[in-house]
């Protein structure tokens, strides 16, 4: 297709160092159309900033063919790069010269096509039964956030360091979909196939409605907060109970069992020999006629009686650093504060002045000490 053609040309300047501003904007535009190509091009991104080897444009070219081959021999999508889109060498070659300056971008996007495909192969293709289930997934790195529309319709916002998953076969029988991170979901309404995340700690399951989702693996807790519809919770822990949520209500699932952790009110606390997740329903938080819970999509930093350690979580996927704490009891200070796009320096003077600890920049690295 022609918009698939386009996308390659323009990566294909930019791995060159050549693309305008213009051009940039549009290859953002084109691949907010073709989400599914988000994460393959970041890879292949990093990839091309390290030495490749030198390679024959030929050999590159009958490598794209081949892989072209055996993707519609699998019965695989082609991500967009049917062989058709590659044009013959003397449609490219002007009189007089060897090689010319379209023929390098060419070049560079057959290379190109070669790495997205394998890499494309690596991260969505998954055995399941007797078949390969194709996967397209959608990631952000620290310090950036996106969206995607699903095929569905459904949109989706994710905060930095999150994945969204799902298959192939997506709004065809089920709307099925697996994330790691945070993210924002307005979901389109669809009686006969309820729309289901998946998480680490917990599975939501909706219909048509607005609310957000943060599941990082590495946060304390667990949160789905509803702002408009509805939607009904399943613990991984408890898979028999179901929790509904009305608007403007969020479930906080604790995910371990610290003496920090048990000071939630209105909590269900088992008491069986096995411990599983503490769990407390609770408003959504109001400040100045904005919610709280989805203030990360203004560029909003908030928290709120937090320790050291899980601010320094929020600092390292906002800012895209590393905080590192020399002594533990550091750690556990409590903090509550609003950012509206200070700089990480601006950040840490004002948590300074609020407690007593000392901190040094190395590059993007924090060492935070007494």
């Amino acid at each position: 297709m022609a918009s698939a053609a386009r996308i390659w040309e323009l990566i294909a300047r930019k791995l060159a160092g050549e693309a305008s501003s213009e051009e940039l904007k549009e290859l953002e535009q084109l691949l907010r159309a073709h989400p599914e190509l988000h994460f393959p091009i970041q890879a292949l991104d990093e990839l091309w900033q390290g030495e490749l080897p030198e390679t024959d444009p030929e050999q590159i070219e009958n490598s794209y063919k081949k892989h072209i081959r055996r993707m519609q021999e699998r019965g695989m999508p082609e991500a967009g790069l049917p062989a058709a889109a590659v044009p013959e060498e003397e449609d490219y070659l002007l009189k007089g010269s060897r090689k010319s300056v379209a023929r390098r971008y060419i070049t560079w996007a057959v290379a190109a096509g070669v790495l997205l495909v394998s890499v494309t192969w690596f991260f969505f293709e998954r055995p399941q039964g007797d078949r390969k289930a194709v996967f397209s997934e959608v990631a952000t790195q620290y310090g950036s956030k996106t969206y995607v529309q699903l095929p569905d319709g459904t949109s989706v916002w994710l905060n930095a360091g999150s994945k969204l998953t799902y298959n192939k076969e997506f709004d065809l029988e089920k709307r099925e979909v697996t994330l790691t991170g945070e993210g924002f979901f307005d979901v389109v309404r669809d009686a006969e196939r309820p729309f289901i995340i998946h998480t680490a700690k917990m599975d939501v399951k909706v219909l048509g409605t607005r609310f957000n989702l943060k599941a990082y693996l590495d946060d304390r807790t667990s949160e789905a907060a509803l702002i408009q519809g509805s939607i009904e919770v399943s613990l991984k822990d408890r898979p028999e109970e179901r929790i509904r949520l009305k608007p403007n209500e969020k479930i906080v699932v604790v995910h371990d069992h610290s003496p920090s952790s048990t000071n939630l009110h209105n909590n269900t606390q088992p008491t069986g020999g096995d411990l599983e997740p503490l769990v407390s329903i609770r408003n959504l938080t109001l400040q100045d006629s904005a919610i709280l819970e989805t203030s990360w999509m203004n560029d909003v930093l908030v928290f709120q009686d937090e320790s050291f350690r899980e601010l320094a979580s929020k600092l390292e996927r906002w800012y895209n650093v590393r905080v590192r704490f020399t002594d533990s009891s550091i750690a556990e200070l409590r903090f509550t504060g609003v950012f509206r796009g200070e700089p990480i320096e601006q950040v840490m003077r004002a948590l300074n002045i609020t407690a007593s600890f000392q901190y040094r920049f190395e590059e993007s690295t924090i060492i935070i000490s007494r």
